[in-house]
């Protein structure tokens, strides 16, 4: 029996990367996205004087299941990321969580009591990929369609790209510094994202 239990342990910790691979993450972002909107709904009336609540409210949420290594790595690029060196990369991507904390916040400061719909998933749980499209309801103006590309990391969900209205955040980055690469060194293109966050929370 103890030969048994001990054979049931291992095979559950081997499978358990699969099977929670296989679940659904919408009730994982239903989660988060709650959660900041409930900030949001208590400190209604601080958020255009005090972004910081934003910002802590995004951090504290959804950073955890963003995978920002990964976006670090395509908003740089295959080849300057693999001749960045190790304090480069660091740097790089703690700028680029802050620009994306930056991001992701600022229209949340014009909050005026929206909700999300998460609609039904398409795709198989089984892929490592999976995109879950959202709306975002207004009670003026018209509805934002939210959409979340998320990659099987270890056997959790982790969040890479997020498309407002059929923009990606990853991509329009990309593009942006992409761009700054072929004139510009990688410290310069650090200092330029770090311009761009501050001029965010101006």
């Amino acid at each position: 029996m103890r030969i048994i239990k001990t054979f049931l342990l291992v095979v559950s910790v081997i499978l358990s990367p699969v099977l929670n691979a296989q679940n659904s993450p919408i009730p994982m972002l239903e989660q988060t996205a709650n959660n900041i909107i409930a900030t949001l709904k208590e400190h209604k009336s601080s958020l255009k004087n005090n972004p910081n609540i934003i910002y802590n409210a995004v951090e504290s949420n959804l950073l955890p299941i963003v995978d920002v290594a990964g976006m670090s790595r395509s908003v740089l690029g295959r080849q300057a990321w693999s001749k960045a060196t190790d304090t480069q990369k660091s740097q790089f991507s703690k700028a680029f969580t802050r620009l994306v904390i930056r991001t992701y916040s600022s229209p949340l400061a014009q909050y005026t009591d929206e909700s999300v719909q998460f609609l039904p998933l398409r795709g198989s749980l089984n892929s490592r990929f999976l995109r879950v499209n959202s709306i975002i309801i207004r009670a003026e103006g018209q509805n934002i369609p939210l959409s979340y590309s998320l990659v099987d990391k270890n056997g959790q969900w982790k969040i890479y790209d997020i498309s407002v209205e059929g923009v990606s955040l990853l991509q329009s980055f990309r593009s942006q510094f992409a761009s700054a690469l072929q004139n510009s060194s990688i410290d310069d293109v650090i200092k330029l994202m770090e311009q761009k966050q501050l001029k965010r929370a101006s």
